[in-house]
């Protein structure tokens, strides 16, 4: 192979389904293709990442030309465009007599890498930031290659923003500081790519990072934020003593609220919102997930960060084995009495390597294997207790019910009523005040969910068709 200084590698993250209501909230990009194009480029290649969801638009002709080895990290409902990019790209060099080759990594092609093997020349499976330079110089001949866990993550390279195109349309930086996670829900693929064990990078590497991107607002990626308390607030205490007005967002449990102070402290030192699997407030759902978590733990939740004014984007799944009809009411009721800002509202999906997934294969329960509708607002399986259509149709009766202008007014008067009482209570006390946002949520999610709705309607008809045990061959594989 020529020096890598003469190599072009072009890094491609597919745009995600226009059928995902929630994709165009959001445009932060995966950290994958940027830990391993700022490695490459870290080695001397000419590195270029194309986001599409940051492009707003498909990748270009001239784009895919460039690439003397083209790269795609795709999830399981954007493989099927991932696909697609890799055969435009060998055709168009073809077509010019140029060499083509496509490495394609991430969730969906670990999982399941006999699913893409016969559309990529390799296949990545695992962490690659260990190997990544050795494949890109054709040490590693066969179709699929199998990466190594990074034991140290303080290895892990400043991810290098810039390598994007349009890298000035990232308004909230991600930022990894652990993989991996010690629960073990069946729902979830995390545990199969990054194992169950907890590795983190050390304080001084993380603020290493954040010093270095000299941004304000972050998302802190990691599945679960607060694993270990007291790494969580020495980190935060870091955080504050270099940026007092840094502003940050994070996934975690809700059991993270049975410490008051710690939710304290994350309020203090920037948190504006916490994004918590709640999953079900059924609890022989919670139980069959095994989420290890209570309905009790998730009120408590909700109440101890709605105290100290940090949001709450509740997300919760309708599906499991034990859900019936009633479900819906209780679940939409609980939502808009409960206090969350905002909430997600998911099917159940198989995702590819699941314990989950695994099962409803085995039963002989999966509708299909069309990729793009795996994205977890889509009904794919026959659930037990009701029809596709009926889990489809409730999961949709619920947004319409949280996203309403009724609920947005309500949601205003409670924040005005609330306010109130704060400026009250500050004379004696220091307290925080409510955010407008909820309300301001809930009246843009009422727009987004007709538009998702209105998209999806062939879907949902095919659902109704399936419902009475009949298959047409327009979303079936």
């Amino acid at each position: 192979m020529n020096d890598s200084k003469d190599i072009n590698v072009v890094f491609v993250e597919p745009l995600g389904s226009y059928s995902n209501v929630f994709a165009q909230f959001m445009t932060i990009p995966m950290l994958g293709p940027i830990y391993l194009g700022t490695i490459a480029k870290n080695a001397g290649y000419k590195v270029a990442i194309l986001n599409e969801n940051i492009l707003g638009r498909k990748v270009r002709i001239a784009e895919l030309l460039e690439a003397d080895i083209l790269c795609l990290s795709c999830m399981t409902a954007t493989i099927d465009r991932g696909k697609a990019i890799a055969k435009q790209y060998k055709d168009l060099r073809e077509a010019r007599g140029l060499p083509s080759h496509s490495i394609i990594g991430g969730i969906h092609a670990s999982m399941l890498p006999d699913d893409v093997v016969d559309h990529f020349d390799q296949v990545f499976v695992g962490e690659g930031e260990i190997k990544f330079v050795d494949l890109l110089a054709g040490k590693f001949p066969e179709k699929i290659v199998y990466g190594d866990r990074l034991k140290d993550l303080d290895n892990v390279p400043i991810p290098d923003f810039k390598l994007i195109k349009n890298y000035q349309r990232i308004k909230v930086y991600p930022l990894m500081t652990s993989r991996g996670c010690p629960y073990n829900c069946t729902f979830c693929s995390v545990t199969e790519m990054f194992g169950r064990g907890y590795r983190i990078r050390s304080i001084e590497n993380v603020m290493d990072e954040i010093k270095a991107q000299g941004q304000n607002r972050y998302f802190f990626v990691d599945d679960h934020f607060v694993v270990n308390k007291n790494r969580t607030r020495k980190l935060l205490d870091e955080i504050y003593a270099y940026n007092p007005k840094l502003k940050w967002s994070c996934q975690l449990r809700a059991e993270v609220a049975r410490d008051p102070q710690l939710v304290n402290q994350m309020k203090e030192t920037g948190c504006q919102t916490v994004y918590i699997g709640f999953e079900s407030i059924n609890p022989e759902s919670l139980k069959e997930i095994k989420k290890s978590q209570t309905v009790e733990d998730i009120k408590n939740s909700i109440r101890v960060f709605n105290q100290n004014a940090i949001d709450v984007h509740g997300m919760f799944m309708f599906g499991s084995d034990s859900d019936d009809k009633d479900i819906f009411q209780t679940t939409s009721r609980f939502c808009k009495e409960s206090g969350l800002s905002s909430v997600q509202y998911l099917i159940l999906t198989p995702l590819p390597g699941t314990v989950f997934y695994k099962q409803i294969e085995a039963d002989g329960r999966l509708l299909h294997k069309n990729w793009a509708f795996y994205d977890a607002l889509h009904v794919v399986f026959q659930p037990k207790n009701l029809t596709p259509a009926e889990l489809q149709l409730g999961m949709i009766e619920c947004f319409n019910d949280f996203y309403s202008y009724a609920n947005a007014f309500n949601e205003a008067i409670n924040i005005f009523f609330r306010t109130c009482g704060a400026l009250f209570t500050r004379l004696h006390r220091r307290v925080y005040f409510p955010s407008i946002n909820s309300s301001l949520v809930k009246l843009f999610g009422k727009k987004i969910v007709k538009k998702w709705v209105n998209f999806n309607k062939p879907y949902m008809g095919y659902l109704k068709i399936i419902s009475m045990n009949l298959l047409p061959d327009s979303f079936s594989k």
